[in-house]
């Protein structure tokens, strides 16, 4: 394991969860993402947040309670040590909704 994060949830939610950072065999870095339900009113998306928030990696969507994630090589988790997962309306818009469902920071 290279990290690992309790993910709580943020007002309006009730969803708990975890994150945590494995190194495969072949020296990939995959983050897996576990949820104790499902709460979005669209779909969940994973991110990677700056402690500030104000630059994003998004790693893609969440379906079921699980989901695994192949981390960039190049992706520097100190510049991003935040992981976040969002509630996203069916809009068309690839920015983050600014609608959290869970969030935790990763201890490097």
């Amino acid at each position: 394991m290279v990290a690992s994060a309790e993910l709580a949830p943020l007002p309006a939610y009730s969803d708990t969860g975890s994150a945590v950072i494995d190194r495969l065999p072949d020296g990939r870095r995959e983050l897996v993402v576990t949820s104790t339900g499902d709460d979005a009113q669209g779909y969940r998306e994973v991110w990677l947040l700056a402690p500030d928030a104000t630059s994003m990696v998004s790693l893609g969507t969440m379906e079921g309670t699980e989901a695994h994630f192949e981390l960039p090589a190049d992706l520097d988790l100190s510049r991003y040590p935040v992981v976040d997962v969002s509630d996203e309306p069916y809009d068309g818009d690839p920015a983050h909704s600014g609608d959290s469902i869970l969030r935790g920071e990763l201890d490097l």
